[in-house]
């Protein structure tokens, strides 16, 4: 089984780059900063919810997404090789954003109107938590959402143009 990673070109961050994934590896510094990082959005309520049971190598000042399908090209190709790889609801995280999306918008309410508070979500986001193999079994909800904590080997990474 693959996870892809999507490449996209940044011409602001020449750090990011296949040639430099291809040599390294990719990790949080090399990964595309066009994927989201849910925990990122609201970091006072990701370390409030945490759950207290939760592994201490969770840590998301190293983790970055990848994906089940690919969406496009180019992109990374590279096999399951970790377990520390977890999956959340996306639909969740959308709804997260949309808070963001209000505060740029003037708090007018219109992104988040008939949503739950930014504090139950965050609620509803922890407690989405699956391994990769859990969410594969079961497949809990459609819209995964899934972050590495560790490095992906270079050796182990394809880039797809």
């Amino acid at each position: 089984m693959y996870l892809y990673h999507m490449f996209i070109e940044n011409d602001s961050d020449p750090s990011i780059s296949p040639q430099r994934v291809l040599k390294e590896g990719l990790n949080q510094k090399t990964a595309t900063k066009w994927y989201s990082n849910s925990f990122n959005l609201f970091p006072d309520l990701t370390n409030r919810f945490r759950p207290a049971n939760s592994p201490k190598w969770i840590d998301f000042k190293v983790a970055f997404r990848a994906d089940l399908e690919v969406f496009e090209n180019p992109y990374y190709r590279f096999p399951v090789f970790s377990d520390k790889i977890l999956v959340f609801n996306r639909d969740i995280s959308s709804d997260l954003f949309a808070y963001k999306e209000d505060i740029y918008d003037g708090g007018k309410g219109r992104f988040v109107e008939g949503l739950p508070s930014k504090e139950d979500l965050m609620k509803n986001y922890w407690a989405s938590i699956n391994t990769l193999e859990e969410f594969l079994k079961n497949k809990p909800f459609n819209n995964p959402e899934l972050y590495i904590f560790e490095q992906v080997p270079a050796q182990l990474i394809d880039y797809i143009e």
